[in-house]
């Protein structure tokens, strides 16, 4: 058995479930879960997002049979936006996380961030940090404290741009693509002093066009599914993909989402 928590799952022949799995040994993972659907207390039951499972599978396609699934002692589900939340970073993980990739230092990065956010802390500095963390796993990351030109230390009272894909380069003529940011200000995201609601909006930028240029242009569909939320107290969610219902597959977001 090995942890591991459901990030998506669909239906699958009449009876079962095909589950995608983040395991801390093996990555992402795909399994079929045999008759999962039978029975409202069977597999089909344990087998829910943002729960730590104990789980095994065996088979040698890409596609595994899921053979035995445990979960320890009951949590809380996440509720309101941080469903939503949730529903976002597993998207990231699902677009940006090779198959069968083991980054166990990222699995427990995960289930930290799941944990802050069934504890109620305020959403986005967690979410930012997620995001800045997945990219220095899959070493994707960028520097903070030197520009990409020439290698030059940023300075305090420098006016730098952000490059998709590179980080940071130096202002120089004022036509060079906005915004611009302070080399005061791109240390303090550097040391995640993100207090600051119009600085938390910059990283929230910053981290936008970071991912943007490894997600491509396919949108996000959980930031679709917050844009188009329910009202209070009606999740409106339910995890599989079926025709009509929104999906945690289904899963982009304006100025004012969390994402």
């Amino acid at each position: 058995m090995q942890p591991a928590y459901v990030l998506h799952r669909w239906p699958y022949q009449e009876h079962s479930l095909i589950v995608e799995l983040f395991s801390a040994e093996q990555g992402r993972v795909r399994v079929v879960a045999r008759g999962a659907r039978r029975s409202k207390k069977g597999q089909a039951a344990l087998l829910q997002p943002f729960r730590l499972l104990q789980v095994e599978w065996r088979g040698r396609s890409d596609l595994k049979t899921l053979t035995s699934v445990d979960t320890g002692e009951y949590v809380a589900n996440l509720a309101g936006d941080y469903l939503y939340c949730g529903f976002y970073i597993n998207e990231l993980l699902q677009r940006l996380m090779p198959e069968h990739a083991a980054i166990p230092a990222l699995f427990n990065d995960y289930q930290h961030t799941i944990d802050l956010l069934r504890q109620g802390l305020p959403m986005e500095p967690v979410l930012r940090k997620f995001e800045w963390r997945l990219l220095c796993h899959l070493e994707l990351e960028f520097d903070w404290q030197h520009e990409v030109e020439q290698g030059e230390p940023m300075v305090a009272d420098g006016v730098y741009y952000f490059r998709p894909g590179e980080g940071f380069a130096r202002v120089w003529h004022g036509r060079e693509p906005t915004p611009h940011f302070s080399g005061a200000d791109i240390a303090r995201m550097a040391d995640f002093a993100l207090q600051d609601p119009q600085l938390l909006n910059q990283f929230k930028f910053v981290m936008r066009r970071a991912l943007g240029a490894y997600l491509g242009n396919k949108p996000l569909r959980s930031r679709e599914l917050f844009q188009g939320k329910p009202a209070p107290g009606n999740s409106g969610i339910t995890l599989e993909s079926n025709a009509g219902t929104a999906s945690a597959d289904d899963q982009t977001t304006d100025t004012n989402s969390k994402e």
